[in-house]
């Protein structure tokens, strides 16, 4: 039921005459799209389907286009797929000129005519490109083949003849050598002759290495010639060549590694003469050229033929269709004129309707309800102004007040709940762990003392390393002490502490790794400064905080700064201390939660996630405080308060 004068009831009166107005406007632009529609399905049945299949034609010349593209990017193609791509293509476009609108209107038949003969000039053409391709890429494998022989026979030639080279100087010189120290004319005489016929020999092995580089060198640039005239020249120096080549051979001494030079000259010659040479193989690989360019030209000009055939058809049938489309828009444009009239005074209505009856009756009343609501939320639960939804809403939101407030401090208890729930279930996993490892770890240390103990007196020129030992063993026992104290929360009796001692020993423990990783250390003046807590503990409260500065400077990739650590005083009473790094940082944890045990920043088996969270109850046990964050220009930032030592 809708009360009279209720906001529900005047809503309702407004969006039924707006409805009314909207019912009009769109009975308008109905009337105006259907006659829109006939006279598009009129341009649709008649000058549309041409247009498309004058595009359908030029997508299917498209690809022949793209098929020559794709046969001249790729001649390696297999003759069968090519064959079938070119079938296809040409199928295409006999499809589209044997359709029914080509065959039935006379003024096309001269353009599908010139179409047709264009498309069979470009299929023969791709046809025989496609053939003198599949002729081109043997010949490559072929090239390819011979050029790896004559790269073989060239390194086999040279090596002969080097091989040559150095017997025939070795002889000559055990020759030289003779003729040095035999006086006996016979003995003489044999050498000179002999180092005579060696030195001939070695000339014309010479001249004949010579030779076969050259015509090496000339097979080569006859593989690259790019013009039967360069080619004809390569081929006339390369038998001059082969001419100079066999007079070396002339006479030569019946000697194994001759023989072995000449049927390594014998395979290069081969190369270079007769119907399988170099020469011959490239001069045809030229010829296939020269036909390939050709078969390209004559399918580009039957591309340009179809081209221009299409242009001018794509023309004419846009040029028909505009004019059916002018019509079409003459009369949209008349029917949008009368749609806009009515949707104007549709609007017009609308905005009084608006103007006079929602604003005054329904906005205002809205406007008053919304300050209302606002008193109300303020806490002031007055009676209303008005006695309608407004007092109704009033009691609502002030039930609905009181509950969210209830809720909020049930919450709240509750999240702190569960907040000490977690806290005590780390601490009972911690306690438990460190009860191993003080049980696992206390005995070899009670070993270690004793046989400490006992080499101080065998050896008392080692005290002082011992006495050393002694100390680190001493403040292992104290760490397990305290791992075993964080779950027991037990006190801690705190002592006067010069806070310069705990810092120079972390540091001097660190001294190795500040060298081996090139960090630069930047530490406050903190002499006389004293603090009240556990010498020990805070050694290991600042090894950790040191140690893990160096972890995330080390942790850098491509830095080009050095690597600083910087320990600072910020306060006196108490005491604060800041240590400050530019390492990766927290690698986007919060501090808090870096402080919780087994929660770490390092990959997977460089840190256990206890360090910080041991440091974290150390500061809390010496009635201090440890917090972490992350610095706004990189790197992380350490703040320790410690109570200042007061003295009695």
């Amino acid at each position: 039921m809708i009360r009279r004068g209720s906001i529900r009831g005047r809503l309702m009166a407004a969006l039924v005459l707006v409805v009314i107005v909207a019912v009009g406007v769109l009975a308008v632009g109905m009337m105006v799209m259907l006659r829109a529609e006939r006279d598009f399905r009129a341009l649709a049945q008649d000058r549309i389907p041409a247009v498309a299949l004058a595009g359908e034609l030029a997508e299917a010349t498209g690809e022949l286009a793209a098929l020559a593209m794709q046969m001249v990017a790729d001649p390696a193609m297999p003759a069968d797929r090519m064959k079938r791509a070119i079938d296809s293509a040409s199928q295409g476009v006999e499809g589209i000129l044997a359709s029914p609108l080509w065959l039935a209107a006379p003024e096309r038949a001269e353009t599908r005519a010139g179409i047709e003969a264009a498309e069979h000039d470009l299929r023969r053409a791709l046809t025989g490109f496609g053939r003198i391709s599949t002729n081109l890429t043997r010949r490559a494998r072929l090239d390819a083949r011979i050029g790896a022989d004559l790269r073989w026979i060239h390194a086999d030639v040279q090596d002969q003849v080097q091989g040559i080279l150095s017997d025939l100087s070795f002889n000559m010189d055990t020759q030289l050598a003779a003729l040095v120290v035999n006086t006996d004319p016979d003995t003489r005489a044999g050498a000179e002759q002999a180092l005579s016929q060696d030195w001939l020999l070695r000339d014309r092995v010479q001249q004949i290495g010579s030779e076969a580089a050259t015509l090496t060198a000339l097979l080569l640039q006859a593989r690259s010639a790019d013009s039967p005239e360069a080619l004809e020249q390569t081929a006339a120096l390369g038998r001059d060549t082969l001419d100079r080549l066999a007079l070396s051979q002339l006479n030569l001494p019946q000697r194994v590694d001759v023989t072995l030079l000449m049927q390594a000259l014998d395979r290069l010659k081969a190369l270079a003469s007769g119907e399988d040479s170099v020469f011959v193989q490239q001069g045809q690989r030229l010829e296939l050229h020269r036909a390939a360019v050709a078969e390209l030209q004559a399918a580009q000009a039957a591309l340009a033929g179809m081209q221009a055939l299409l242009t001018d058809l794509g023309r004419t049938e846009r040029i028909g269709a505009q004019a059916r489309a002018d019509a079409a828009a003459s009369a949209i444009m008349r029917g949008s004129l009368w749609l806009g009239l009515v949707t104007a005074l549709g609007a017009v209505a609308t905005a009084i309707i608006l103007a006079v009856f929602v604003h005054n009756r329904i906005l205002l009343r809205i406007e008053a309800l919304s300050t209302d609501l606002t008193r109300i939320a303020g806490g002031d639960s007055g009676t209303p102004r008005q006695g309608d939804e407004i007092a109704e809403m009033a009691r609502a939101v002030e039930v609905f007040r009181a509950s969210v407030q209830a809720r909020q401090q049930a919450l709240e208890r509750l999240e702190m709940t569960q907040r000490e729930l977690v806290q005590a279930g780390k601490m009972a996993a911690l306690g438990q762990m460190s009860a191993a490892i003080s049980h696992e770890i206390n005995q070899p240390i009670a070993a270690i003392g004793h046989r400490l103990h006992n080499l101080r007196a065998a050896h008392p020129q080692a005290r002082p390393a011992i006495a050393r030992i002694e100390a680190l063993l001493d403040r292992i026992t104290r760490t397990i002490g305290h791992l075993r104290r964080i779950a027991r929360r037990s006190e801690h009796h705190n002592t006067r502490v010069l806070l310069a001692e705990p810092v120079q020993a972390a540091l001097e423990l660190l001294d190795h790794r500040l060298r081996a990783e090139d960090v630069r250390v930047d530490c406050a003046d903190l002499t006389g400064l004293a603090v009240a807590g556990d010498e020990i503990l805070l050694e290991q409260v600042l090894l950790n905080i040191l140690g893990n500065a160096l972890d995330a400077i080390g942790a850098r990739e491509g830095a080009s700064d050095p690597g600083l650590i910087r320990v600072e005083l910020a306060g006196l009473d108490p005491v604060r201390l800041v240590v400050r790094d530019n390492g990766v940082g927290l690698g986007g944890q919060s501090g808090q939660v870096l402080t919780d045990p087994f929660v770490t920043t390092k990959e997977s088996g460089k840190g256990l996630g206890l360090g910080l969270s041991i440091a974290f109850n150390v500061m809390q046990d010496m009635g201090g405080h440890l917090e972490i964050e992350q610095q706004a220009e990189g790197g992380a930032e350490v703040r320790l308060r410690l109570n200042r030592w007061q003295e009695e």
